[in-house]
């Protein structure tokens, strides 16, 4: 018996064939992009329609994040503002995560907790009470309650009317949003002063301002730098909440004044919070005249022994922080000093530096994959899988006997073989419309003509395009019209090879696959041929001209398109998944300050800045009013196409800290630039071979997009890698 569907997934996918397993899961495919998922699972699912699918417009992913936490409707939302407008005045239900974790409540008492983390004193349950503060419940001393609410007898009965007025609803969960206290301007602070002997000091008025500083301090180190502190939990709500008994409001005693007078010149934001938390009563953990175990000293008045100190255990609030901070990462110049991150926005460390030279950006917590999202957004698949499932639903394909062929260069003799699918489509007719709409009648009907598809179902599509890629690279290299990238790719395969290096051989696999998406010159051969059988032990194969027969635009242009974009498609899904491999690859390497192979790192950051230049040329080519119809993802093409500016900006930053870019001067008499005495001899050979000069890099620089030619913006992001002109001169 199979797993009932689930309703929201099957809304966003076509529910497939189930698992040959006991896991009792089934095939899913996206609906919006085709993207296939073959095991199932729903946390995968679900990933892909919050965080990974580019074709689900903004809407439909909110609405499936509110329905996964099963929660309403933004849209009924709506319909309730008058409703929750008429409702001012009663408490409201609030999670407690809306509130800010460093209130002068809170920081008090995580510091408190700290500096009398070893009194252990004991007490028993009839010189305790608790009273509930801020949403906490809070242990109080007696005669701390004696000695602050003199002159204000309150009992439990008042303090639960006042608190909670007739008509209020009560929550009996932690989550309800607490009674605000009033501000001094509404009710006056004590009706009668604290008595005179508060003014003098008493034997434990030393004790008592140690420790208040000890705690003071220790609050100053919790509340990070730059944080602004909670004003009021609920400015927005507060004057529809009850107000609480005039009784909590309190005077400060002299000492505790002259201590905050102090702080407000060290820290004025650390004060704020200490009046407001001393507006509270004073937990046990805060009472200063509780008494220390251990040795006491019984001639004297003498302070106790220093104890080593224990760390008490993190409050809630603490562990709350800590796990947002590792949840946001350690920013880039932390990971690459390798010193701990704060988590703000600047961290401490990224905020120490006074002057700059290189470090001029803000705190960077994600990974340069995720900077650039060009090859994730699946443009040609979502493209591909439409077309096809267009085609399907109106045509019904069979498995074909032969096999497509297909290749770029017919005098490399290598062509990469697939399986097909063969569906037969009628002409366009020459007769009246009127009589074709009779009926089916194959004789109202043109001519039959075949339409040919690849057979995703049975061959690995990406897989195929890797190993044909790699097959006729050196073809690819030696056909690049560019002067600079055709000597730079040439270097750089040779360096792979010689050097067995991994990286910059993907990067070269990288730039062949985006060569092959962008430039408009260079298209696809298509073949069918019916003698040969579509599975064979290889899928690279020579020509057979035997019964082959060419499939291009004039012959047949609706299965040549169809073939280019299932072949487009599979060649973007092999360049998403080498581009996420190097771009983490070359972060890794450059964190790590690996001292071999800089100058095989720097070509791997200037092949890779190519690959960026002409994707954001094709993403950009699509900003025009004649394929917007046609194009398929929720974002507009200016949004992806802009983000080479930023992920061109940070590689060039890691890369100038790891002093990678070889350093070049121009030759006296033609100008063309050298590298300097001492460099790598690759360099060397490098800067003889691209012939360039500093006025040539400085107006690539400046280039300006051109629909036309998708090399336009070559070297845009490139020659920033390379000393500017004024360095020179």
């Amino acid at each position: 018996m199979g797993r009932k569907p689930n309703q929201l997934i099957l809304e966003f996918f076509i529910r497939g064939q189930k698992l040959e397993d006991a896991s009792n899961r089934y095939q899913h495919t996206c609906k919006a992009c085709g993207e296939k998922f073959p095991k199932g699972r729903i946390d995968s699912l679900t990933n892909h329609l919050v965080k990974k699918c580019q074709a689900i417009p903004l809407r439909d992913r909110q609405r499936v994040l509110l329905r996964l936490h099963e929660l309403p409707d933004l849209a009924d939302g709506d319909q309730n503002k008058d409703v929750t407008g008429q409702n001012k005045g009663k408490s409201v239900d609030l999670p407690f995560a809306t509130r800010q974790n460093f209130d002068g409540l809170n920081v008090l008492a995580e510091a408190s907790r700290q500096v009398g983390a070893s009194d252990q004193t004991k007490r028993g349950p009839a010189y305790t009470q608790s009273v509930t503060v801020g949403g906490k419940t809070v242990v109080v001393d007696p005669a701390l309650e004696a000695e602050g609410f003199q002159g204000h007898p309150t009992q439990p009965e008042q303090i639960e009317e006042d608190a909670n007025p007739p008509g209020t609803p009560q929550g009996s969960n932690a989550s309800s949003l607490p009674s605000l206290p009033s501000s001094s301007q509404d009710q006056p602070q004590a009706a009668s002063p604290l008595p005179e002997a508060s003014l003098t000091p008493d034997p434990t008025s030393n004790a008592r301002q140690s420790q208040l500083s000890m705690i003071a301090a220790s609050a100053s180190e919790m509340v990070p730098h730059g944080l602004p502190m909670d004003h009021d939990a609920g400015a927005g709500l507060a004057d529809g909440l009850p107000k609480m008994s005039p009784s909590w409001n309190q005077q400060l005693s002299t000492q505790e004044q002259l201590l905050f007078d102090s702080l407000q010149e060290h820290d004025p934001t650390l004060t704020a919070a200490t009046q407001r938390a001393a507006s509270f009563p004073r937990p046990i953990a805060m009472n200063p005249n509780s008494q220390a175990k251990g040795f006491v000293n019984e001639f004297g008045n003498s302070t106790k022994p220093s104890k080593p100190k224990v760390r008490g255990r993190f409050s809630a609030a603490r562990r709350r922080e800590v796990q947002e901070v590792r949840k946001r990462g350690a920013c880039i110049r932390c990971r690459m000093l390798k010193k701990p991150c704060s988590g703000d926005s600047p961290c401490t460390t990224c905020a120490s530096v006074e002057s700059a030279r290189l470090w001029k950006h803000p705190c960077i917590r994600t990974r340069i994959a995720e900077e650039f999202e060009l090859y994730s957004a699946n443009l040609h698949a979502t493209l591909a899988y439409h077309d096809v499932s267009g085609i399907r639903n109106q045509i019904k394909f069979e498995h074909y006997a032969g096999r497509i062929e297909v290749t770029h260069f017919e005098e490399s003799m290598v062509y990469v073989t697939f399986s097909g699918l063969q569906g037969h489509k009628a002409s366009a007719s020459t007769l009246d419309p009127q009589l074709q709409a009779l009926g089916d009648d194959s004789q109202f009907q043109g001519p039959l003509h075949e339409l040919y598809l690849l057979d995703s179902d049975a061959d690995d599509l990406p897989g195929k395009i890797e190993m044909y890629i790699k097959k006729t690279a050196p073809f690819f290299y030696e056909r690049e019209t560019s002067d600079f990238m055709r000597p730079t790719l040439m270097l750089a395969a040779e360096l792979s090879q010689q050097k067995k290096d991994l990286l910059l051989e993907r990067v070269l696999e990288l730039w062949i696959a985006t060569h092959i998406l962008a430039d408009g010159e260079l298209q696809w051969k298509t073949y069918c041929n019916p003698t040969l059988p579509p599975t064979s032990m290889h899928s690279l194969a020579q020509p057979s001209d035997d019964g082959r027969t060419p499939i291009d635009s004039v012959t047949n242009s609706e299965s040549y398109e169809l073939l280019c974009s299932q072949l487009r498609a599979a060649t973007e899904k092999r360049a998403s998944q080498l581009s996420k491999s190097v771009m983490n690859d070359l972060e890794r390497r450059l964190l790590q300050r690996q001292q071999s192979g800089w100058f095989e790192t720097f070509l791997v950051a200037l092949i890779l800045l190519n690959c960026v230049e002409r994707t954001c040329w094709l993403f950009r080519s699509w900003d025009d009013e004649n394929f917007a119809q046609r194009w398929p993802l929720d974002k507009r093409p200016p949004y992806y196409s802009n983000q080479g500016d930023r992920f061109s900006d940070i590689l060039h930053m890691l890369l100038k800290m790891r002093s990678l870019p070889p350093k070049a001067t121009p030759r006296p008499d033609t100008g063309i630039l050298k590298a300097v005495d001492g460099s790598d001899e690759n360099a060397t050979r490098w800067f003889d071979m691209i012939k360039v000069t500093p006025l040539f890099l400085e107006q690539r620089q400046a280039t300006v997009f051109d629909p036309s030619d998708s090399r336009s913006l070559d070297l845009r992001y490139g020659a920033k890698l390379l000393p500017p002109t004024n360095v020179y001169t």
